[in-house]
C-alpha cells in the first residue's frame, strides 16, 4: 500500500476518520479495518495507472503517492456523500495518475530507482511467407 492509516490521520484528522469509519470498539477511535481496506482499494486503483509506466512493486514510495493514495481512499470512504473538495481532490489525483501513465509526469524517483522501475516496451515484428502471391492466385 502507498499510505498507512497514520497518513490519513495526519492529513484529515481523527475527527474525520471517526466519522468515515465509526467503530463500536471502545478501545479504538475508528474502524482501522475499514480504513485499511480503503487504502488497499486506493492503492490497487493507483497500480492500474502506475503499472503502465513503471515496474511494480516500486523500489520506494515517493511522498506524493501517499498524498494521492489518501485522497483516493478518502473519496471512497465518503461514498456518495463526498463534499466538492473531496471530489475535486479525487479527480485531481486520477488526472495526475493518467498523466503519469502517459509519460507526462514522473514519480520523482532517484535516477537509479527511475531506471530500474521504468517499463520499456519493444515491439519486434517479423513477416512470414506471404499467403497470397501472384502464383497462388493465378487461377482466380
Amino acid at each position: 500500500m502507498y499510505a498507512a492509516i497514520e497518513d490519513l490521520e495526519t492529513r484529515f484528522g481523527v475527527d474525520e476518520l471517526e466519522h468515515l469509519a465509526p467503530t463500536d470498539n471502545a478501545n479504538e477511535s475508528y474502524d482501522s479495518v475499514k480504513l485499511t481496506a480503503a487504502l488497499g482499494e486506493a492503492s490497487a486503483e493507483m497500480d492500474t495507472f502506475i503499472a503502465v509506466a513503471y515496474a511494480l512493486p516500486l523500489p520506494s514510495t515517493p511522498a506524493f503517492l501517499k498524498t494521492v493514495c489518501c485522497d483516493i481512499a478518502r473519496y471512497r470512504l465518503w461514498d456518495n456523500s463526498a463534499t466538492e473538495e473531496v471530489r475535486n481532490r479525487y479527480v485531481d489525483a486520477v488526472a495526475w495518475l493518467k498523466r503519469l501513465a502517459k509519460g507526462e509526469a514522473t514519480l520523482g524517483l532517484s535516477r537509479a530507482e527511475e531506471g530500474s522501475a521504468r517499463v520499456s516496451v519493444a515491439v519486434k515484428r517479423t513477416a512470414g511467407d506471404r499467403s497470397f502471391t501472384r502464383e497462388s492466385l493465378k487461377d482466380f
